[in-house]
C-alpha cells in the first residue's frame, strides 16, 4: 500500500503527527525521536508494508518481532530486543494517532487518495480536546489541591501503619528480593502478594505470572516504557476470554519504578474526574483514564495546573488516593 501514497502526503502526515505529539504528549521529552522513528518502516523495509504495521495490536507485535530479526542480522544494535520494543512504543503512539484522527489506516489511505496534501488540514482529532464538560459547583468539603494539602495527606499516609508496613514489605520484595522478572516462581510471588494486599481480583495468579514472563518486561521497565502497562493488563485466559487487569498492571509496574509508573485506582479516577469537572484543569474523557499513556499525562497536567512541582507522581498518587477514599467512599 505504500506506493499508493505520495511523498507529499507523507510529509503532510508527518506535520500532522508532529502537532498531535505536541498537543497530546507534551510531557514526553523524546517527541522528536518518536516523530522520526514512527516512519522507520517507511524508510527501511522491515518485512512488512509500512501501513500494515499500524492496523492493530497483532500487527504491532509482528512488526516488533521483524525488527528484532532485522536488528540482529544487521548487528547494528547492542540489544536488538530492547531496541525493537522501543520502536514498538513509538508505533503504538502513531497507530493511536491514525485511528483517533481517521478511524483506521484504511480510512486514512482513502482520505489521502481523495485529497491533495495542501488540502489536508493539520488538525489532530483527539478525544480529550473534543470532549467538553460543563463546570460543576465544588463541594465545600473537598479542598482545592495545593502543596499544603498534599503535604497534609503525605503526613497522614506515614501514620497509616498498615499501609506503611504493606508498602515496606512490597518494596523489599520488588526492589531487593526479586527485582527481575525472568523466573516464574519469583514473578508468581510478586503477583500473589499484590493481589492479596490490594485485592485486585486476580483469580488466576499463575496465568498472569506466565503472561508477564512471556512479555519479557525488564528492559521495558528500566526504560520507563508506559505502553507496557496495557500489555501486562490484557491477559487471555484458558477459557478463551480476555481479561483486562488494568489497575493491577499499574501497581505491578509502579512497585518496580514508582516515579515512572503512577498507580491507577478507582479513588484516583474519581478525584481526577471531580477536579476536571470543577476546575477544568485538563480536557479528557472518562475512557482516557483507562489508557495508561493518557492517564499518566493527565496526572502530569494535574500537577502543573495546581502548581505541585514540589511533589512527584508517587506523592500525588498517595494524596489523591487518600482524599478520594475519604470524600468519595465506595457504597457496598
Amino acid at each position: 500500500m505504500t506506493d499508493k501514497i505520495s511523498n507529499s502526503h507523507i510529509e503532510a502526515l508527518r506535520e500532522q503527527f508532529k502537532k498531535y505529539l505536541n498537543d497530546n504528549y507534551e510531557h514526553l521529552k523524546d517527541k522528536s525521536v518518536i516523530h522520526s522513528d514512527a516512519f522507520y518502516p517507511y524508510r527501511h523495509y522491515i518485512g512488512m508494508d509500512f501501513w500494515d504495521v499500524f492496523i492493530d495490536e497483532y500487527s504491532l507485535r509482528k512488526a516488533r518481532e521483524l525488527l528484532e530479526i532485522k536488528f540482529t542480522n544487521e548487528q547494528s544494535h547492542k540489544n536488538p530486543k530492547r531496541d525493537s520494543y522501543g520502536y514498538m512504543r513509538t508505533f503504538k503512539i502513531f497507530k493511536d494517532f491514525l485511528h483517533s484522527t481517521y478511524g483506521s489506516v484504511g480510512s486514512y489511505i482513502e482520505f489521502a487518495q481523495a485529497n491533495q496534501p495542501g488540502e489536508i488540514e493539520y488538525i489532530t482529532i483527539h478525544k480529550g480536546s473534543t470532549t467538553t464538560h460543563k463546570k460543576k459547583a465544588p463541594r465545600p468539603d473537598v479542598p482545592r489541591p495545593s502543596c499544603e494539602e498534599v503535604a497534609k495527606y503525605l503526613m497522614s499516609w506515614d501514620q497509616l501503619e498498615n499501609y506503611a508496613l504493606q508498602e515496606s514489605a512490597l518494596d523489599k520484595l520488588f526492589y531487593r528480593t526479586y527485582p527481575r522478572n525472568k523466573d516464574i516462581d519469583e514473578v508468581l510471588i510478586k503477583v500473589s502478594a499484590l493481589n492479596d494486599f490490594y485485592s485486585t481480583n486476580i483469580f488466576s495468579p499463575f496465568k498472569v505470572a506466565r503472561h508477564i514472563i512471556n512479555l519479557d518486561i525488564d528492559d521495558r521497565l528500566m526504560a520507563g516504557d508506559v505502553t507496557l502497562v496495557n500489555d501486562i493488563a490484557k491477559v487471555n485466559m484458558d477459557n478463551g476470554t480476555a481479561k483486562n487487569f488494568y489497575s493491577f498492571a499499574t501497581k505491578y509496574c509502579s512497585h518496580h519504578k514508582p516515579l515512572d509508573f503512577p498507580i491507577y485506582d478507582s479513588y484516583v479516577d474519581r478525584l481526577l474526574r471531580y477536579f476536571r469537572d470543577v476546575d477544568g484543569f485538563y480536557r479528557f474523557s472518562n475512557d482516557d483514564l483507562k489508557d495508561y499513556i493518557k492517564f499518566k499525562n493527565i496526572l502530569l497536567e494535574f500537577g502543573k495546573f495546581y502548581d505541585l512541582a514540589t511533589y512527584n507522581l508517587k506523592d500525588i498518587d498517595k494524596y489523591l488516593w487518600q482524599l478520594g477514599k475519604e470524600k468519595f467512599p465506595k457504597k457496598y
